[in-house]
């Protein structure tokens, strides 16, 4: 059966990217000429994001952009599967997010010891990125917020039309708790996802969408805020 994905907006659709309900989050964003995809989930999750996206009636050839947020791989894990389902899709996303993906440099170190030594033999997708985009710029119809912390080139995305706010990792809950960076350990640099964090708190937005949590509506900013001040990175 077809993956039916989460209607949280006019042409904004969030699709649970594996088998745990708001454990991992990719979006689809409805275009005049197709779709977008926000993020790919882990290898695992290509199945569920084509059946998604073939539950909106669409097929491969509808698949016209992938943004990535940040290289993490349970962002950028199911990139070649779907790629090889919708070869036409360009993939976009920062340029240092960029240099990583297509194996130019390795994988942002985490700030904590024991994850760096465990992600120590991991390896990018190496997989090219035909657009680089800056703070400001337009992912259909949301705008990019440079976000860096998390990792170096991490991004966050808000259409001011009606205030969605796509935090990607800037914000977090795993499991039960939102936090900055979702995790201080998981962090490049903690200070600078905090800075971050308080970046995006000053602009206007009502509903947010975190790439890891339940989609916050009603008090969203509140809660953001509250995981400001409790953060002591």
């Amino acid at each position: 059966m077809a993956e039916m994905p989460e209607n949280i907006a006019p042409g904004v659709h969030r699709v649970d990217a594996v088998g745990i309900k708001n454990f991992i989050h990719v979006l689809l964003l409805e275009n005049d000429d197709g779709l977008t995809l926000v993020d790919t989930g882990v290898a695992g999750s290509v199945e569920r994001i084509k059946d998604a996206i073939t539950s909106l009636g669409a097929g491969p050839g509808d698949l016209k952009r992938i943004f990535i947020t940040h290289h993490h791989d349970d962002h950028t894990g199911g990139l070649k599967g779907l790629l090889e389902w919708a070869p036409g899709a360009e993939v976009g996303s920062t340029a240092h997010e960029a240099d990583v993906i297509s194996g130019r440099r390795g994988f942002d170190p985490p700030s904590n010891a024991f994850f760096r030594r465990m992600s120590s033999g991991a390896r990018p997708p190496g997989i090219p990125v035909g657009k680089v985009l800056r703070e400001g710029d337009v992912v259909s119809g949301f705008r990019l917020i440079s976000t860096p912390g998390h990792t170096l080139g991490h991004a966050a995305l808000l259409r001011d039309s009606d205030g969605l706010l796509f935090t990607a990792d800037a914000f977090g809950c795993l499991p039960r708790k939102i936090r900055v960076g979702v995790r201080k350990a998981l962090c490049t640099d903690p200070p600078l996802a905090k800075r971050s964090a308080g970046k995006l708190l000053a602009e206007n937005f009502a509903t947010v969408v975190m790439a890891h949590g339940p989609v916050l509506r009603a008090g969203a900013r509140a809660s953001l805020q509250r995981a400001f001040e409790r953060c002591r990175y």
